[in-house]
């Protein structure tokens, strides 16, 4: 009998172009690709913004669908299976799977990604090259599809509809990164995902909201897991749970084992969101000598409370604010990352977030915390009378192009297209003037302050911090000489 042959395509971003970079080796592509090879199937990923990094023109797009497509011919499949990941990979995602359908006219093809399980209307038109949209998490749908097909039953030219199950999170599940194509020794840095679920409930999850929730590797997998990927030697490891350890006893219990290690070759960070984290979790990040990530968004209590997201806007102010104190004056390398002219920004509650920042980089007297700031980018995470309609009637929001991704035109001008409020209606959708000249100078002034090892995302041992906050430093309270 014939092997069933499986082919993932990630397929890159015709309109997103820098923007749309992301990492060489994706991690639900290793994911996919291993459980695949587990299962008994042949195979195989062609990731055409690896090969061909993302056209910045319209002369480069030509070029890129044309070899795109060389490279594609190049395989052969039974199945092909294309990650729409994001919104930005939608129209690339249609091209190339019409390139597969043309060359393969008896192989099914299937799409997968969150902006399936948000806005699965957009693939199912009459004419779309899809013949499986998927759902939720991928992986035991694709394998689903793999054995339909092996066994004959090839269903094409309708499409229909599968929602995923979730992955078991164990060490029979831990994926498999020296395997995948796209992976090789010494690489600038690798990612991987610890848990999945969505904590905050939303659509845009590969989890459906009403499913399992949040699920993680239990910590001594999850440290399986690290060792893994760190043994193909990246400069840096980045674990991308949207909210890491959303569990503090899971999160903590990782942290420790980590610590254990005392890793000196590998530069480790984490994502997390303020509310999260304690100052415990900080000296534990110290020891483990991890950097984070911290999505911050707002200092503006007044924007909090207009919004909803926190139930005591004052409160998580303070609490995120004496965070970056505390992770900068322990020396965790730190980057704070915030957002300007969401749905319900004034220039009002820009100003209460600038004069935060002020008040925090002159009263450091040094620091590891570096921030950076961008403009609000609609993305589709549910139905549009929630992301769109909810957000014109409550704050008088008016995003311009609430179908960007069918648009063919730069994918970033397009989705920052966005007045953020009534207050705001005066200024040109996007225009970032109210916030972004001061946010650059605060940003200036606190990269003046840096310690050396911050310089270079290493924790830091200097001590003016400590001092300055009465914090007990690694470098006296830890055993070891550094």
């Amino acid at each position: 009998m014939q092997e069933t042959r499986v082919l993932l395509v990630f397929p890159g971003s015709l309109y997103g172009g820098r923007w749309a970079d992301g990492p060489r080796v994706k991690p639900e592509l290793v994911q996919l690709f291993t459980e695949l090879r587990r299962a008994g199937f042949a195979a195989d990923v062609l990731d055409l913004e690896a090969e061909l990094g993302n056209p910045q023109d319209d002369v480069a797009r030509e070029s890129y669908l044309q070899i795109g497509g060389a490279l594609l011919a190049e395989r052969e499949a039974d199945l092909v299976v294309v990650s729409c990941w994001s919104a930005l990979q939608y129209t690339a995602a249609v091209a190339l799977a019409q390139r597969a359908r043309e060359l393969w006219p008896d192989a099914v093809t299937a799409v997968f990604g969150h902006h399936v399980s948000v806005r699965p209307d957009d693939f199912n038109d009459p004419g779309a090259p899809f013949d499986w949209l998927i759902a939720g998490e991928a992986e035991t749908a694709v394998i689903t599809l793999a054995k339909q097909v092996a066994a004959g039953e090839r269903e094409t030219g309708a499409c229909h509809s599968l929602e995923g199950t979730p992955l078991a999170l164990d060490a029979a599940h831990l994926p498999d990164y020296a395997a995948y194509p796209y992976t090789e020794e010494g690489l600038e840095e690798l990612g991987l995902f610890l848990s999945r679920g969505c904590p905050y409930n939303s659509p845009s999850c590969m989890l459906r909201p009403g499913g399992g929730g949040w699920h993680a590797y239990p910590p001594d997998v999850a440290l399986r897991a690290v060792d893994q990927v760190a043994e193909l030697r990246p400069e840096r490891l980045l674990v991308l749970d949207p909210a890491f350890g959303y569990e503090p006893a899971w999160r903590r219990a990782v942290l420790d084992l980590l610590s254990g290690q005392d890793r000196r070759d590998l530069g480790l960070s984490v994502t997390a969101r303020p509310e999260q984290l304690q100052r415990l979790d900080a000296d534990k990040l110290y020891k483990a000598r991890a950097g984070v990530v911290l999505e911050v968004g707002t200092l503006s209590h007044e924007l909090l409370g207009r919004t909803g997201q926190a139930p005591y806007p004052r409160k998580a102010v303070d609490h995120t604010l004496e965070l970056l104190e505390y992770l900068g004056a322990k020396g965790v390398a730190t980057h704070a990352r915030f957002e300007f002219n969401r749905p319900g920004e004034t220039e009002e509650t820009a100003a209460e977030t600038l004069d935060a920042l002020e008040r925090f980089a002159a009263a450091v007297p040094n620091t590891s915390v570096t921030i950076d700031a961008q403009s609000w980018a609609y993305q589709p995470i549910s139905e549009p009378e929630a992301d769109v309609d909810a957000p014109a009637s409550r704050f008088g929001t008016r995003i311009e192009h609430p179908e960007w991704w069918k648009e063919h035109a730069d994918s970033r001008t397009l989705a920052t297209a966005v007045v953020a409020s009534a207050e705001l209606a005066s200024r040109a959708p996007g225009d970032d003037g109210y916030w972004r000249p001061r946010f650059e100078e605060l940003q200036q002034a606190l990269d003046a302050k840096l310690t050396a090892k911050a310089r270079r995302g290493l924790r830091s041992h200097e001590t003016v911090g400590s001092a300055a906050y009465g914090v007990p430093h690694g470098w006296w309270t830890e055993p070891k000489w550094h």
